[in-house]
């Protein structure tokens, strides 16, 4: 997409409607200063503005990302046009790297999971006989709809919930034998979370948010000033430690929760619906922070998601519906385009057609 393209448009628009960039500031709440980057091309309106600036232009979304007018014999050409290069934008054109070590150790193991919930007159099986295994490096994404059993799933793997029966190993720990104490220890330990919600302390900087994971953790003081720096600066996240959660972006914010959660060497990340809160650009920030994560720290990521372009960063896809996992999928040799496409057609078959994208 043509930001400049887009911005001119916009501009055009606002004033064919006889707007002011303050005017049209006030009719979405935000501020003039945004209007401004948008019309001289530095920056892209957030998807969540563009139907209601849309209807305020007078002009369709083809046309808005599109930058131009459109006729009606074209509307469907362009139509195609647009959704290619917003997808694109979106995944990019990375060729995938198979890099999984075949001898990588493994790190989770679940065997024959089940969740039941009783009341006295209702029987609910949340999670039924599912069973996979994730190697040491590995991105493993678990798709499903709401309801679709995946959130208990990781419940049960987080240590929050108990399973009704079946095991789940994690380090070769099976989690269902440990105390409670131990449990606590062992989350501490062996597991590190990112949420939906950041879950930052808004009075601690971004520096001691992280200082307080690796403390409780008991890493020696004298290593953990220079481990987070080093997080920092790969994360881009250096020039905001010393500011407030309240103070930065969403996008900054998710980031932080990343390094909070690679800092202490977890031998397991797990991320629930991470990209949920965030604008397209910060989810696509925060899902090739996970890649690199992958890549150069070894480290294990379990995600949740309903998301099929969050889904396409992964390297292994598991799909849930009524509590079973219905299919898998692994990269191959191919573009976040060409896995978004078979992520896409393998919804459909699971599915029956219904797309969840958001």
């Amino acid at each position: 997409m043509d930001q400049k393209k887009i911005g001119n448009f916009i501009a055009a628009r606002r004033k064919d409607n006889s707007l002011t960039q303050s005017q049209l500031a006030e009719k979405l709440e935000i501020t003039d200063k945004a209007v401004s980057k948008w019309e001289t091309g530095k920056s892209l309106p957030d998807p969540s503005l563009f139907c209601p600036l849309c209807d305020l232009l007078h002009v369709t979304l083809n046309e808005l990302l599109s930058g131009e007018l459109i006729s009606d014999e074209n509307l469907k050409e362009k139509s195609n046009q647009i959704l290619l290069e917003v997808v694109t934008s979106w995944l990019g054109k990375d060729q995938w790297e198979n890099k999984t070590d075949a001898h990588a150790p493994t790190v989770l193991k679940i065997k024959n999971i089940r969740k039941v919930y009783e009341t006295e007159s209702t029987i609910t099986e949340a999670v039924k006989d599912v069973s996979f295994e994730i190697t040491k490096g590995s991105f493993v994404g678990i798709m499903g709809a709401s309801g679709s059993g995946k959130t208990t799933l990781l419940n049960m793997i987080a240590t929050i919930d108990k399973a009704t029966s079946g095991q789940i190993e994690i380090d070769g720990y099976d989690i269902a034998e440990l105390s409670e104490n131990d449990l606590a220890s062992f989350r501490r330990e062996h597991l590190g979370f990112v949420f939906q919600e950041y879950n930052l302390l808004d009075t601690l900087t971004v520096y001691e948010n992280i200082a307080l994971a690796l403390t409780i953790k008991q890493i020696p003081k004298e290593t953990v000033k220079q481990t987070i720096l080093d997080l920092a600066d790969k994360l881009g996240i250096s020039e905001i430690l010393n500011k407030f959660p309240y103070e930065i972006s969403g996008g900054q914010r998710q980031r932080c929760a990343c390094v909070r959660a690679i800092a202490a060497n977890p031998s397991l990340i797990l991320a629930d619906e991470p990209t949920g809160a965030l604008d397209s650009h910060s989810a696509t920030q925060l899902l090739e922070t996970f890649v690199m994560l992958c890549q150069k720290y070894a480290a294990t990521i379990l995600m949740v998601t309903h998301d099929a372009l969050s889904a396409s960063y992964c390297d292994k896809l598991l799909f849930m519906q009524d509590g079973e996992i219905k299919a898998s999928l692994e990269r191959e040799q191919e573009s976040k385009q060409e896995f978004f496409t078979r992520i896409l057609d393998t919804i459909a078959k699971i599915t029956g057609g219904v797309h969840y994208v958001s």
